[in-house]
């Protein structure tokens, strides 16, 4: 009785220090938010993805040249080179939280982009992808400064992320009142280092987006769209009053409120700049003007040498320009404002024919790509999927001055979260429902041909309408839909002419409703039936379990197989340093298969050097496969362990009549289980490439499995054994070398359960 209580506590105890991770079999599909950059090497273009569930990828722009067969001679001069592009992982990272914004960010003296993000752990990270290979670890964490509590609050900052274009100081906002700027600079031995925040709160705004103005090398400006109400106590205070003059029958009270239109009336949107003084060390709120009620996004124009700065606003029906001391924009030929001129550089875009006239059109995102020479343009998606092109004209003697602006008509794609646009002439779209998708430009210069609107045009309607001499005219005037529709060109939605899709990404996101159950009617595991997207990205896929394979043989096989190992061709070496399989070896109850991978699979007898009268425990090529004494290969059978090595054969037989149960191996240790309890460890000598015996230990009782687990990378061995007991336990044994070896670490008891079998797995970051 005694005995049995101390085996269940110890079992309660062991549960109770387990410690869980899950790992997914199919990671989300939706993409939350995406960023490009040269974030691995210079020259390359990689594309940084915030999706579902806390994992961040990093994509890859690979596009790749093949030339067309010819039959003859005569065919060589036709033949033409097929590019392919398509988007390769580089990295997979999972943060374990839940991610709201990036930023890539170019610091001063650097040729490449580290990555901002932004998460609910109250704090935010700068990555390094530098040298990342597909098969690294995670980035290095160049910074993670701590600024508020964990989880998503209003007033934690880390909704808003943005980033100076030149690389020198960065800005993480919350949703309401808070503000922190970084400054980002390198120290006397190159390292990347960042300052204490600087404080930019405005009480009682809410914020709803942020960018980093480009204003050349002049102090860092974030650009801030945002608005303010009034405080609580004053409107609970005014409203006791004013019903206190209601009773009294003076309803005059207009003068205690905040008017329409002022800031801090709860309703009217700002655009504001926020200056980093460098030599003060501190920020001020330098520039507000008031922005277009609807407005909702925000894009930096390029400056200094390559553009007029400023802000380009999207909102419902109007895209607008916006900049600290910019000019009133120039009347159309022939036109007259009278005493009041307008004030707004802004231009409708053109609508769907069939769109309710009463109905505004939002514009969603806007993403702008700067070429050389000092050319850019913008790129402007609705909430409908339509995407504009957003020209600004500039006189040719004064690049810092816009005179007009042009928007038209590109062509008609999925709903997105966001656009990225390359230097290869690419688009990247991260869909909000369906399939993400890689575009390449057909032809960009289409302001010719295609459908436009002008803000030459729509200021010429404001003044037709007679609204700018009234009281807030303008800004009522570009506040009715009606209005928009009236002066905007129409068009109808077509096939793409010109972007054309070259790469999709598989995204499940969301799925609408899921039904699991073996319907095909002949495979044994039921599949996943899932209704994906939204409206004509909506689609019905089948999942199954496992992994989708490509047949290359068939053979058959006189018996059913009891196990089956592969074994590494230490002579054939692929591209990625990597080294082939050359034997597939099948093990039955009585005997053993040797199968020889090639071109076609043959069958080998003798000259492979296995036994094959025997059945196989365990099979493994040993050594690093690397050096003129290579390891050889270990089989393990029930009477004991062959080695072949360089056409030699050598063997260790079982001591008496006793067998080998169970067995497992590496490419450098060897580990077997007599029948009793009895363990006998192996290890390969480096020098000599042959078979040591290392230690002897009995465990007290029979082994049912066993796994010493695979050598982690740049190790020269496995440092524990997992054996799965008779008597319901599990163990986990030392194989570090020393005294210790084969000593038990932990055990842990399955109650009724025997373990059948036992795997260990390195877990990277863990």
């Amino acid at each position: 009785q005694k005995q049995q209580t101390s085996t269940t506590m110890t079992s309660v105890t062991s549960a109770a220090a387990m410690k869980l991770l899950d790992l997914r079999l199919k990671h989300a599909g939706s993409i939350l938010a995406s960023s490009i950059g040269e974030f691995t090497s210079t020259g390359g273009q990689e594309i940084a993805c915030l999706r579902a569930g806390g994992t961040i990828d990093l994509y890859r722009i690979v596009i790749s040249q093949s030339s067309g067969g010819g039959d003859g001679e005569d065919d060589e001069e036709e033949e033409e080179e097929e590019v392919s592009t398509t988007l390769q992982l580089v990295s997979r990272v999972e943060t374990r939280s839940t991610l709201r914004s990036v930023s890539p960010l170019r610091i001063s003296g650097s040729k490449r982009d580290v990555l901002v993000v932004g998460s609910d752990s109250g704090c935010f990270s700068i990555l390094d992808f530098e040298n990342t290979l597909p098969n690294s670890t995670a980035p290095s964490i160049l910074h993670c400064p701590p600024f508020g509590k964990p989880s998503i609050r209003r007033d934690t900052p880390g909704q808003y992320l943005a980033t100076d274009p030149r690389g020198r100081a960065c800005m993480i906002a919350s949703l309401e009142k808070r503000k922190l700027v970084y400054v980002v600079h390198r120290d006397g031995t190159g390292k990347v280092t960042l300052a204490s925040p600087l404080e930019a709160h405005r009480p009682r705004t809410l914020v709803f987006d942020l960018v980093g103005v480009d204003n050349g090398y002049d102090n860092p400006i974030f650009a801030c769209l945002e608005v303010q109400y009034e405080e609580y106590e004053d409107g609970v205070l005014k409203e006791r009053k004013r019903r206190e003059l209601a009773e009294e029958g003076n309803n005059n009270n207009n003068g205690e409120d905040v008017k329409i239109g002022q800031p801090g009336d709860g309703f009217t949107k700002q655009l504001a700049y926020y200056e980093l003084d460098l030599g003060l060390n501190h920020v001020s709120r330098r520039w507000a003007t008031t922005a277009h009620r609807t407005a909702c996004c925000l894009a930096a124009v390029p400056g200094g040498a390559d553009g007029p700065s400023g802000v380009l606003v999207g909102g419902e029906n109007y895209i607008e320009y916006l900049h600290e001391g910019m000019a009133a924009p120039p009347l159309p030929n022939g036109e007259t404002g009278g005493d009041v001129k307008p004030r707004r550089m802004i231009c409708a875009f053109p609508r769907r024919e069939l769109h309710p006239s009463s109905k505004g059109v939002l514009i969603t995102s806007i993403s702008v790509l700067k070429q050389k020479k000092g050319k850019f343009f913008a790129l402007a998606q609705s909430e409908l999927g339509d995407v504009y092109k957003v020209t600004l004209k500039m006189p040719k003697d004064d690049k810092t001055t816009v005179v007009s602006m042009t928007v038209c008509l590109l062509d008609t794609l999925p709903v997105s979260n966001g656009m990225n646009i390359s230097k290869l002439a690419l688009l990247f779209l991260p869909a909000e429902f369906g399939d993400h998708a890689l575009y390449q430009f057909d032809a960009i210069d289409i302001e010719d041909a295609a459908v436009k609107c002008t803000s030459t045009e729509t200021i010429s309607a404001l003044l037709k309408s007679g609204n700018l001499q009234v009281h807030n005219g303008e800004d009522e005037f570009y506040g009715l839909s009606q209005t928009a529709a009236e002066m905007a060109p129409t068009f109808r939605p077509t096939l793409l002419k010109n972007l054309h899709k070259v790469f999709t990404l598989d995204s499940l996101a969301p799925i609408t409703s899921v039904l699991v159950g073996e319907l095909a009617g002949n495979e044994v595991s039921p599949q996943i039936y899932t209704l994906c997207g939204r409206g004509p990205s909506s689609s019905l896929r089948v999942l199954r379990h496992g992994l989708s394979v490509t047949e290359l043989a068939v053979s058959e096989l006189p018996g059913v197989p009891g196990a089956v190992f592969n074994v590494r061709d230490d002579k054939a070496v692929g591209k990625n340093g990597k080294f082939y399989d050359r034997y597939i070896v099948v093990s039955f109850a009585d005997a053993t298969l040797v199968l020889s991978v090639g071109e076609t699979v043959e069958e080998m007898g003798k000259e492979s050097g296995f036994l094959t009268t025997e059945p196989t425990l365990a099979c493994s090529a040993l050594g690093s496969g690397t050096g003129d004494r290579g390891g050889g290969i270990v089989q393990v059978y029930p009477g004991g362990v062959r080695h072949i090595q360089r056409g030699s054969v050598s063997q260790w037989h079982v001591p008496g009549i006793k067998k080998i149960e169970c067995a497992s191996a590496n490419e450098s240790q060897i580990l077997i289980a007599l029948v009793g309890g009895e363990l006998i460890y192996f290890e390969l000598d480096p020098l000599s490439g042959n078979l040591t015996e290392a230690a002897t230990r009995d465990v007290g009782a029979d082994v049912c499995s066993l796994d010493v687990g695979a050598v982690p990378k740049g190790k020269s061995r496995s440092l524990f054994a997992a054996v799965g007991c008779r008597d319901s336990t599990v163990r986990l044994l030392s194989l570090a070398p020393g005294g210790s070896l084969l000593e038990q670490r932990s055990s842990t008891a399955l109650g009724t359960t025997r373990p059948h079998s036992v795997a260990l797995s390195n877990v990277e970051g863990a």
